[in-house]
This record gives C-alpha cells, sequence and structure tokens, in this order.
C-alpha cells in the first residue's frame, strides 16, 4: 500500500515530484463539489501539470461506475482532492468505489489524499465532524472510513482558518492514534512503513 497524505497538495506535491512525472493520474475533486471555497483544487491540477502528468478528471459522484473502473485501471495515480469528508466517504461506499479502490491500491498504484482525501483513510472519520458538516443527504449507518491505515491523519493542524478547531479535535480524542500535520508536511505510508515529511513549521 502506497499511500502520500497531506493537508495541502500545492504545497508538498514537490516533495514526490519524480513518482508523479508523466504518469497518468486519476483526479477526483468529489469531496469539494459542494465547497464554496475550491481553490486548493485549482492549484493541484496547476502542479500536476506543471508536472507533466497526465490527467483524467472523475467525479465519482456523477460519472457512470463503468467509466470509473476504466479510469482506475488505467492509471498510475489516483488523487483525492480535499472538500467534505463525510460526502466523500459517502459517495465513495454508495458507489462500491471504496472496494475498487482497495483493488487498484493492491496492484501497488499510488494513492494521494489532500485533507478530506487523507481523512477518509482512517478506520473511521467521526473525529473529523467539528471540522467537516456532515451533509443533510449522508446515507451511511456509521462513520467508517477505507481503514488503509490504523490511525487518524489531523490536516490544516493550527494552521488558519483551523487552528482553533484541530487543537479542540485533538483535545477531545485523546485515545486515538491521531497523526496531525500542517499544510507544509505529508505523511508518506509504504506498506508498514509510515513517515512524516515535510516542514514542521
Amino acid at each position: 500500500m502506497k499511500l502520500f497524505l497531506c493537508s495541502h497538495f500545492a504545497g508538498v506535491g514537490d516533495l514526490i515530484k519524480e513518482e508523479i512525472k508523466e504518469k497518468k493520474v486519476v483526479f477526483i475533486p468529489t469531496a469539494s463539489v459542494n465547497e464554496a471555497y475550491t481553490g486548493y483544487v485549482g492549484s493541484a491540477r496547476k502542479l500536476f501539470n506543471k508536472m507533466g502528468a497526465v490527467i483524467t478528471e472523475i467525479d465519482i459522484s456523477k460519472e457512470e461506475l463503468s467509466t470509473i473502473k476504466s479510469a482506475f485501471k488505467e492509471a498510475d495515480i489516483i488523487y483525492f482532492t480535499g472538500g467534505n469528508s463525510f460526502f466523500l466517504i459517502d459517495q465513495l461506499r454508495k458507489t462500491g468505489v471504496d472496494e475498487l479502490l482497495k483493488k487498484e491500491l493492491k496492484k501497488g498504484k499510488l494513492m494521494i489524499g489532500e485533507s478530506a482525501g487523507a481523512i477518509i483513510c482512517a478506520p473511521d472519520i467521526a473525529y473529523i465532524e467539528k471540522m467537516d458538516e456532515k451533509p443533510a443527504d449522508y446515507s451511511q449507518a456509521d462513520d467508517k472510513g477505507l481503514k488503509l491505515i490504523n490511525f487518524h491523519v489531523l490536516p490544516h493542524y493550527l494552521t488558519s482558518p483551523f487552528k482553533k478547531v484541530t487543537a479542540t479535535i485533538l483535545k477531545e480524542f485523546p485515545d486515538l492514534k491521531i497523526h496531525p500535520i500542517n499544510n507544509h508536511q505529508a505523511i508518506s505510508v509504504d506498506g508498514k512503513s509510515v513517515k512524516i515529511i515535510g516542514e514542521e513549521g
């Protein structure tokens, strides 16, 4: 399992530019589609283009499963933007793309998860509800994540405008294994190896 989990991809993508250069990337903006601010989507797209990546953009809340399967099969990298974590996990689980993703990752493909895209990798995402409002049409009976990792990512830690809420989340869940990261850090997962890379400040 190869994962690159971050708060702000445009700020840390250069850390893995050699793995991205001229690769085929499925770019999934689904988490952001109902958000008021989506500047991070454009900045990520711009960085992928700068690195010479070949992008196929797919919104899994609107695309046919057959199209998604075909795109995933062809891709080297599967990238999820930030946005609303609950909306994203709901769409993944109700379409079956969650299981499709796991199959593709077992083939050694790299998943890049930015903010919401990193949060959904956890065993459960209930911890993030103070940061992400659960959509009114959320269809899941629980808040299970993808269980790709055995810890929980807390993006934008002590970073404006999430400074207060991230500190609160970390304090309110002392029994959870939480890895907080700021906008200049990323978590690299390669098999059983987990490393926090980037700048602390």
